[in-house]
């Protein structure tokens, strides 16, 4: 399918911590818990599905600087029995899920500014990840509010992006003893093109908890509420699940999606009370097309290592010049006034001459990224090879080593370090 908007690292890093417009009021200036530089968030709210109004927005936090999605629940503070159910999500971890950080009661103030005691939930920040709701379904119209279409079409590979990961987080909570209750467009979000997580988690086992049905019917119930979300998407219709339209939907998924889709929907909407199945059912019958992502992913992965070595190399060649810069721009130290003067500096300086300021027989400048690289990554080595230096005011030729310039670098940074320290 096509991307969302707001795709990549790059772009999510900006958003994380892009500077909020100018805010008044006590959300300018509150801080809870050690969480500050509240921004809200304009995404769907959790509220529909908890019953539980709440408040959402980003906030960054004091102990590690790191923005995080924070959600207020108004209304009376959560008993501490249901919020150690919700904080027991903090140890289960799944690519496939927005992870629960913490949740505490504090005070602090509501979307409205007014101060109170309430129960709060940090969770992993996704900077412009959007709702499956959004995307698919756009959002409804109001006054003075035209909303938004649709920005995503379903295909049958989008549908199986959304069900693989979905089902995959769903047998992990499973496996673990928990059931999720809150599969549905509003909480999912695609945080990358093509990766989808659930968010959210936790809340409503604070918010709302359920002491009368079981854990398997808790279980069957996202089994059910997957299949639904499923079954609206390939619909592109928020109601197609509904109980008056959901054997006119499924006829609709069979005649337009492939005959492994109509299987897996049949399985996840199978009345709990007729066949009983299982998550792990429902592994089993797409275990096939789990391979093939696992693959895909295995693959992914070792492309990423190999852009990561690159970057690896770049900051390791970086640090070679940035300390190769601190060591002969500096004229004097507190305890020296003729560091800068030092032999040592001017074999160094004659190295960045080599480096950057080599010219053809003409005079004109030769740029050669390759020969700088080839130069430094000796340098760092220490290798026995040798570099003829030349000065280009005193014309001074120096024959050295490479390993002769790395123990000049040392011990010219290592002054540096030592008076910084003093």
């Amino acid at each position: 399918p096509p991307p969302p908007p707001g795709k990549g690292p790059p772009r999510r890093r900006a958003a994380a911590y892009a500077q909020p417009p100018e805010q008044s009021g006590p959300l300018a200036t509150a801080t809870v818990e050690g969480y500050h530089s509240f921004v809200p968030l304009d995404v769907p709210d959790a509220s529909r599905r908890s019953r539980t109004p709440s408040f959402l927005c980003k906030a960054t936090s004091s102990v590690d600087g790191e923005a995080y999605s924070l959600r207020r629940l108004d209304g009376p503070p959560v008993p501490p029995e249901p919020l150690a159910a919700a904080l027991a999500w903090r140890s289960l971890r799944h690519p496939s899920l927005v992870a629960l950080v913490d949740a505490f009661t504090a005070t602090g103030p509501a979307a409205d500014g007014r101060v109170g005691r309430a129960t709060y939930f940090v969770h992993e920040l996704f900077p412009a990840a959007i709702s499956l709701e959004r995307a698919y379904f756009g959002t409804p119209g109001s006054a003075g509010n035209p909303g938004t279409p649709p920005s995503m079409t379903p295909t049958e590979d989008g549908l199986w992006d959304i069900a693989l990961p979905l089902l995959s987080a769903i047998h992990a909570v499973h496996s673990a003893g928990a059931a999720l209750r809150i599969v549905d467009p509003a909480h999912v979000l695609f945080t990358d093109p093509h990766t989808v997580r659930l968010s959210s988690i936790g809340v409503l086992d604070a918010a709302r908890p359920e002491r009368n049905l079981p854990l398997p019917a808790l279980q069957s119930e996202d089994l059910q509420a997957l299949g639904r979300l499923l079954v609206s998407v390939a619909c592109q219709n928020a109601g197609a699940a509904a109980p008056t339209s959901l054997r006119r939907s499924l006829s609709f998924v069979h005649a337009s999606y492939s005959a492994d889709l109509s299987r897996l929907l049949m399985l996840l909407l199978s009345p709990p009370e007729a066949a009983h199945a299982s998550v792990h059912d429902a592994v089993a019958l797409v275990s096939g097309r789990l391979m093939t992502r696992l693959a895909q992913g295995v693959g992914y992965a070792d492309a990423l290592r190999t852009e990561l070595s690159k970057e690896q190399e770049n900051g390791r060649l970086l640090r070679l010049v940035l300390k190769l810069g601190l060591a002969t721009s500096r004229p004097s130290l507190p305890a020296n006034e003729s560091y800068g003067d030092h032999p040592d500096r001017y074999l160094l300086r004659l190295f960045q001459d080599l480096l950057y300021g080599s010219s053809d027989e003409e005079g004109r400048p030769l740029i050669s990224f390759a020969q700088a690289v080839h130069a430094l990554n000796k340098l760092d080595l220490g290798h026995d090879g040798r570099a003829l230096l030349t000065g280009r005011e005193d014309g001074a030729m120096v024959l050295v080593s490479y390993h002769e310039l790395k123990q000049v670098l040392e011990r010219s940074f290592g002054e540096i370090a030592a008076a910084a320290e003093q």
